[in-house]
């Protein structure tokens, strides 16, 4: 492992971030650049050669993530899924995945790394399993950044082989937990591609065993409005996330992830009147 560590140390040396890091100007700072990417290319080759494995290409993808995460009891997910349905004017789409969360060793650096891989059990029914690598990088800094009502990220991902797993054990990763999520989405475009989620998020009782898992938290479900962005669009981005976030509020509130306010005290009269309407307009 010491040519992958002189890597990892050549490539944090060869960055720059102070005029980052020291910057006072309250126009917002985009996410640093990842490390994340560079295990996934030259650390991987290195272990590739050096073990003669088969052959393989990683491409990984890079993008701006803007997204709002709000709760909303189970007993009210019906009344959701009504109002979803008018506002995107698509039918939903069934949500099974397999998530399962690595931490990175002492031998990758003293940078906290975390790595997620995803598998869509939903759609690898149809079709051989096929995992996706993703690691969410840092948030937009700086004065600005605190007054958007949405997170804006960055994030790397790359589609991969199911024998993924082992591959990151060897580079020095750890199993941090594996959660299962079992709900719904929509995908629809307003002005920009916005990804909604609805999901029961669920643990293991046994090492990836996806059959026996529980909710985390019973009777509550986990909604995420998600959207790809760039640095040259992510204001738009903000904004179309913003205001369709607000067509929910008497469901549930909407904030950047982690800044959750529980459930709305409207919930309850704002589903029974969606229940007994059958719905919206489609907008």
């Amino acid at each position: 492992m010491t040519a992958i560590n002189a890597l990892c140390h050549h490539h944090r040396s060869s960055l720059d971030f102070s005029k980052l890091l020291n910057s006072n100007t309250e126009t917002p700072i985009l996410p640093l650049p990842l490390s994340p990417s560079f295990h996934l290319s030259a650390c991987a080759v290195l272990l590739l050669q050096t073990w003669g494995l088969r052959k393989c290409e990683i491409k990984c993808t890079k993008f701006m993530e803007c997204v709002v995460q709000g709760i909303i009891e189970t007993q009210h997910v019906e009344a959701l899924e009504i109002l979803l349905q008018g506002l995107c004017g698509v039918s939903k789409k069934n949500l099974r995945v397999h998530e399962i969360c690595l931490k990175n060793g002492p031998n990758l650096g003293l940078v906290a790394s975390e790595v997620r891989l995803v598998c869509d059990i939903e759609q690898s029914e149809q079709t051989e399993p096929t995992w996706t690598i993703r690691h969410i990088g840092g948030a937009m800094r700086g004065a600005g950044a605190e007054q958007l009502s949405v997170l804006v990220r960055s994030v790397v991902e790359s589609k991969t082989s199911k024998n993924v797993l082992r591959f990151f054990y060897a580079l020095g990763y750890k199993l941090d937990h594996e959660l299962l999520r079992v709900g719904f989405s929509f995908h629809f475009q307003r002005g920009t591609q916005i990804n909604v989620t609805v999901s029961s998020v669920n643990k293991m009782l046994q090492l990836h065993d996806i059959d026996a898992a529980v909710p985390v938290t019973p009777g509550i479900q986990l909604v995420e409005v998600t959207a790809p962005a760039t640095s040259e669009n992510y204001a738009e981005v903000v904004a179309a996330v913003s205001s369709f976030s607000e067509y929910l509020a008497p469901l549930l509130h909407l904030s950047k992830p982690g800044t959750s306010t529980g459930v709305v005290p409207t919930a309850a009269a704002a589903a029974a009147s969606l229940l007994s309407d059958g719905g919206g307009t489609t907008l």
